[in-house]
């Protein structure tokens, strides 16, 4: 079906979002000269100042990381996983500079929590997931590696940062 990552610890955690998306209504896109098909413009029943329309500089910022208390998918397939009361969706593309935000994010939260939990799965295919423990201190790059699905997801995976 499809992969899920996301945060879990006994606190909530502070949320991310995409410095490069911005939602605006119609109005502004239409003060910005962005083409607005006309049969939008004119629907009497369409609220033109609702901010509906996201705008983003280019594809490649659509991925940056984003951390979510509301999750696209059920919290029921986190629990599936974790025992800890708070869940935070990682939505992102994986590269080596959004891997570091996502340490210093890691390392920032522990001040206020003991432990998070990154977990990496698999909707839809319960099966045992492989689980490490690290250090805050210890943490890496090349310990959020198991995150980057470009070449394919294979295991459910989970990385414990303790304090």
């Amino acid at each position: 079906m499809s992969v899920f990552q996301f945060l879990a610890s006994d606190k909530v955690l502070k949320e991310v979002a995409n410095p490069s998306i911005e939602f605006i209504s119609i109005n502004e896109a239409i003060k910005r000269n962005i083409e607005i098909a006309d049969f939008i413009v004119n629907d009497t029943k369409i609220n033109k100042d609702e901010k509906n329309i996201m705008v983003c500089d280019s594809e490649e910022h659509l991925d940056e990381l984003e951390i979510k208390h509301d999750m696209y998918y059920s919290s029921e397939y986190a629990e599936e996983y974790s025992k800890k009361r708070h869940f935070s969706e990682l939505q992102w593309n994986y590269t080596e500079a959004r891997a570091k935000q996502l340490v210093d994010y890691i390392v920032d939260q522990l001040i206020n929590v003991d432990e998070i939990e990154i977990w990496s799965i698999w909707l839809d295919d319960h099966e045992s997931a492989h689980i490490r423990t690290i250090n805050m201190k210890e943490l890496t790059i090349a310990d959020l590696a198991f995150l980057d699905i470009s070449n394919g997801f294979k295991r459910p995976e989970c990385l414990i940062v303790k304090k």
